[in-house]
């Protein structure tokens, strides 16, 4: 626990601090401070401005450079117990703790940061994403480096992992999508932003559950659609918090060819959000593999109601299903998960509290082995 303040809780405190207060310092006195500079920093600062859940911001003088410093801190505890009566897991983490930088260089020309300061355990921080962006005209984008490059709707949900109405992402989520790589995205929207699409080139495949999913050594190919009044996979954030009375939809459809031919997947998804707190999504994904001849498939559904704000906090509840079918050589896998959970949001997804119960069950043709987990998380994103 030492290490954990130390590393993670006072640097993010002193961040916020640092933040809160350069962004209520008057323009008269940082202009009396940095008058006699003469640089473009003096413009920068003229301009800082500090939002909750969005982080520190410096814009110039002329409003064509940019620059944002924020980042999340997530604390959680996870108790699993298997049908033997054994305790598998019994431990606090930090699963999901970021700092981030981003912003924009010139007119239409952007970039963005994303280290994960725990540096998986190693005592360094690690590159999450890195890319420049360019908007080519007026409805067509494009990203280069390492980023999401569009594996699924729960996958590719906010930039910073943390709109999500559970604590962990479905078994078949974590299996065939959310895997990272390197390359070119460009993306685009058409109808009022209604359809949108995306193509890609990279080096590896999204396909989380593969051992060749990142070796970085085959070209790989990604291209999709949606369409709906919520925007694109990037844009959706689960739950309906909201509630404005509005509905609010999406459905869409990705296909990733990855690992010279090996692999090909698709993945086809559909969400609601009602505008009076009720919420739905599902998904579905198929994957065939010609170097092994298999087929493998997963699924979930996930449907939820957030209350109207109570006092200065918005209690939700969800529950999700969600299969896994795998082919193997030693003989077929079937897994399904079951999951209740309870939500206290005190400023939507950037500032919560999130307990769920999971049931696992996973049949190998071997064994057949059912667990419960316990997850209670806290996410701040400042």
């Amino acid at each position: 626990m030492n290490n954990l303040l130390t590393r993670y809780l006072i640097p993010t405190a002193a961040l916020l601090t640092i933040a809160s207060q350069t962004a209520a310092q008057n323009s008269e006195t940082l202009d009396q401070g940095l008058s006699n500079s003469g640089t473009s920093v003096s413009n920068l600062l003229h301009n800082a401005r500090y939002d909750f859940g969005r982080g520190l911001t410096f814009t110039s003088q002329d409003g064509e450079a940019s620059m944002n410093i924020g980042g999340q801190l997530q604390l959680g505890y996870n108790w699993t117990e298997n049908d033997a009566g054994d305790t598998a897991n019994s431990n606090w983490s930090t699963p999901s703790s970021r700092l981030r930088v981003g912003g924009q260089v010139a007119d239409g020309m952007t970039y963005f940061l994303q280290f994960d300061p725990q540096g998986g355990g190693q005592g360094s921080a690690d590159l999450i994403d890195a890319w420049a962006g360019w908007q080519m005209n007026e409805s067509v984008h494009l990203r280069l480096g390492q980023q999401k490059m569009r594996s699924g709707l729960s996958a590719d949900t906010s930039a910073n992992d943390t709109d999500f109405e559970t604590a962990t992402r479905s078994i078949a989520t974590n299996y065939f999508a959310g895997g990272r790589a390197t390359g070119a995205l460009f993306t685009g929207n058409t109808m009022d932003g209604q359809l949108n699409w995306h193509a890609g080139v990279m080096n590896n495949g999204t396909y989380a559950g593969s051992t060749q999913a990142n070796n970085g050594t085959d070209m790989s190919f990604t291209v999709g659609a949606s369409f709906g009044s919520g925007g694109n996979s990037e844009a959706w954030s689960e739950g309906d918090l909201a509630r404005g009375g509005n509905m609010t939809w999406i459905s869409g459809v990705t296909l990733t060819q990855a690992n010279d031919e090996d692999l090909q997947t698709v993945n086809v998804y559909g969400a609601i959000k009602t505008g009076s707190g009720i919420a739905a999504q599902v998904e579905f994904w198929t994957e065939d593999s010609d170097a092994n001849d298999t087929t493998d498939s997963g699924f979930y559904v996930q449907g939820s109601y957030t209350m109207a704000q109570s006092g200065s906090w918005q209690p939700g509840f969800v529950a999700r299903i969600s299969t896994l079918g795998l082919e193997a050589a030693a003989g077929d896998i079937d897994a399904t998960e079951a999951l209740l959970g309870v939500n206290a949001y005190y400023a939507g997804h950037n500032l919560k509290t999130q307990l769920q119960v999971r049931q696992t069950n996973v049949d190998d043709s071997v064994t057949d082995t059912d667990s419960t987990s316990v997850d209670l998380m806290f996410t701040l994103v400042f």
